[in-house]
């Protein structure tokens, strides 16, 4: 796990860097036609290099990136005609190219500004308590990353919306992965992103994030820390 965190230090300064050099390249002129295969093709390596810099060991993490290629793919399957399936792979090389070395990004592809870029995926917690009789299905919400003290039985980071404030890794759990330094970096920033987990309601009813479970957080255009 030492390794593993050596590792991921590194990709968190490379990723934030990436980022915050504005995302993806500009659509190059004459790419527009690409060959959907050859789309298919780079995703499959992009996404293959995110799980190699997610460790290959960290089983419960592979597990939550394995949920997010699943939602993909199914994404793409609704597809019913080759320019929506383009569109589609665009959009995923774009959301994914920040976590590509300069050597492993593929030139030529013709990708647009992303609609969101992935900064991390959540394993469950390391002592969590264990997901409750709650299913509701996984849900996606967006707001800005606070790091929630006002209430004593809901600290930690959380996501601040519209439809209120959220935990996503509660206080006592901070530290435990690699991901929590992307988000902790920008809590406090009104940078804009979207969690995708489960809700689970508290006994007080407040609504949380349910940490024995995936979260995959993704930023969304139009952020610049204050």
């Amino acid at each position: 796990m030492r390794e593993s965190r050596k590792r991921a230090t590194g990709v968190v300064a490379v990723l934030l860097l990436a980022l915050a050099a504005g995302g993806c390249r500009p659509a190059a002129p004459g790419h527009s036609d690409v060959d959907p295969a050859r789309l298919q093709e780079a995703v499959a390596r992009y996404e293959s290099a995110v799980a190699w810099l997610l460790g290959a060991d960290q089983a419960e993490l592979q597990a939550c990136w394995t949920e997010d290629r699943e939602d993909f793919a199914r994404r793409l399957a609704a597809c019913a005609d080759p320019a929506c399936r383009s569109d589609a792979l665009r959009a995923r090389l774009a959301e994914l190219e920040g976590w590509q070395a300069d050597h492993q990004r593929i030139d030529g592809l013709a990708l647009v500004p992303p609609r969101q870029e992935l900064l991390a995926v959540l394993a469950p917690e390391e002592g969590a308590a264990p997901p409750g009789l709650d299913r509701r299905p996984s849900q996606a919400l967006d707001g800005v990353l606070v790091h929630a003290v006002a209430d004593p039985e809901h600290m930690g980071l959380a996501l601040a919306g519209s439809g209120g404030t959220h935990v996503v890794v509660f206080e006592a759990e901070l530290g435990n992965q690699d991901g929590h330094g992307v988000l902790q970096e920008l809590a406090g920033t009104r940078v804009p992103v979207r969690v995708h987990g489960h809700l689970a309601t508290a006994p007080d009813g407040i609504d949380n994030f349910d940490t024995a479970r995936c979260r995959r957080v993704y930023r969304l255009p139009g952020s610049s820390p204050r």
